[in-house]
């Protein structure tokens, strides 16, 4: 009679929130795949991007004369790739719209009959790039919201089993038997806690 008390205990007690626990890492674990593939992709784009502004912004200073130095150039290109290209690479589109307007604003002399194209490029790169940030953006989110209920969840699994116990004493268990069917897990020790670790200002791998 008493096994199938504890077995009638056990699943009321602990069924509900298992089967929330494991719904939940399986949609978490479908939804990090998602975005690593999307992520993937859009890194994909933004390698492409960066190639592009490189060579644009080389075309452009052969077309100048390879001068050592010229303000206009620096009007258009500023401290050079690493300022277009070193941020987020979800928000880089928007800064390539700023640099094909730049491009396109250039009063240099040599630039006058090349700087649509070059604008242009740079907007056809920015462009895909963005189609590729707005799911990787949307996807992140969706992960984000699946990654907070886990702690939750893993807490009210701990509930429940304490529940569990005590409902395993009131039917008369002692001690030993309860650990027979919940096990102690072991403490782990002070120097192997983990560590607290300031997270980085961005969720996505920055540009490269």
């Amino acid at each position: 009679a008493r096994g199938g008390d504890v077995k009638a205990l056990a699943e009321a007690r602990l069924t509900p929130v298992l089967a929330a626990l494991d719904d939940n890492e399986v949609a978490f674990a479908k939804a990090r795949d998602e975005d690593a593939r999307l992520h993937s992709e859009l890194m994909a784009r933004d390698n492409e991007s960066d190639l592009e502004i490189g060579a644009v912004f080389d075309e452009m200073w052969n077309a100048m004369g390879r001068p050592s130095q010229a303000i206009d150039y620096q009007m258009i290109v500023s401290g050079g790739k690493k300022d277009w290209c070193s941020g987020d690479p979800a928000k880089q589109a928007l800064l390539m719209a700023v640099l094909a307007k730049n491009i396109r604003g250039s009063n240099h002399p040599r630039l006058g009959d090349k700087k649509e194209a070059w604008a242009a490029r740079i907007e056809q790169r920015a462009a895909a790039q963005a189609e590729a940030a707005r799911p990787a953006d949307v996807s992140y989110a969706q992960l984000t919201a699946l990654r907070m209920p886990r702690r939750t969840l893993a807490d009210a699994v701990q509930v429940a089993l304490v529940r569990f116990k005590r409902d395993l004493m009131n039917l008369g268990m002692t001690e030993p038997q309860v650990h027979e069917i919940i096990p102690d897990y072991p403490k782990c020790p002070a120097s192997a806690a983990p560590q607290a670790v300031k997270p980085a200002s961005t969720p996505s791998t920055p540009a490269g």
